[in-house]
């Protein structure tokens, strides 16, 4: 089992959502690191988020779309899409997440570095890793991994397996688009938010490695989970 170094606090986290329907995740709005709290602005002005109010998109619960303001103090809401640290079973979830039961972590990192996602909504926070220091590692999970299952099924699959990322400025959906390779196989994507930041660190020449480090979910709708170490 590997686990995480070296954390990366950051300054400005990314939320994105996806309808049922979608394959696509879209960014709506960041999270800005303010002190020890945080603010909500959305990204009113991108092509993904007017995209997201075509599908039906509202805004997130207790924060009015419709309001062109910045919503202050945030934190204490999404912190409630994750564990309390007093909860007896607190180091289990880090430990699923990689991350050392004594490493120092604030709430708003914990945030990206576990995605905050919840079974019953279509929100996910993400990590971007902007600016991030070397050395560093991070969990990153395939997107899309179940319209590639067929070439490469969950039997196929297992830990320590060796994963490498190309870009694919060819792809019809995003230009920018970086896909992940197991056994020679396209096993899905690397998520929206982090895509700038992976063409960054590949156009200067940085080591990536990436491994299969957790499974998750069922047969039908599973979870693969990379350890990305960037040097």
């Amino acid at each position: 089992m590997r686990y995480i170094e070296h954390i990366v606090e950051p300054d400005r986290l990314l939320l994105s959502w996806q309808t049922p329907s979608e394959r696509q995740r879209m960014l709506v709005a960041e999270l800005i690191r303010n002190d020890n709290d945080a603010d909500l602005v959305y990204l009113k002005d991108s092509e993904e988020f007017s995209k997201a109010q075509s599908l039906g998109f509202e805004g997130y619960p207790g924060f009015d779309i419709k309001k062109d303001v910045v919503h202050k103090n945030i934190l204490i809401s999404f912190m409630k899409r994750l564990p309390p640290r007093n909860r007896k079973d607190f180091g289990r979830f880090l430990d699923a997440l990689r991350i050392k039961a004594d490493a120092e972590i604030s709430g708003f990192a914990l945030l990206g570095y576990s995605g905050a996602k919840l079974p019953d909504d279509d929100f996910t926070v993400i990590h971007p890793f902007e600016n991030a220091s070397v050395p560093f590692e991070f969990m990153l999970p395939v997107q899309g991994y179940q319209y590639y299952q067929e070439k490469l099924p969950l039997n196929e699959l297992s830990t320590d397996m060796q994963a490498c990322f190309e870009a694919e400025p060819d792809n019809q959906h995003d230009p920018k688009a970086i896909k992940i390779i197991i056994n020679s196989v396209r096993v899905g994507y690397v998520c929206r938010g982090l895509t700038s930041s992976f063409h960054k660190w590949m156009q200067s020449g940085l080591t990536i490695s990436a491994y299969v480090e957790r499974i998750n979910g069922t047969e039908q709708n599973p979870t693969i989970y990379l350890y990305v170490s960037v040097k």
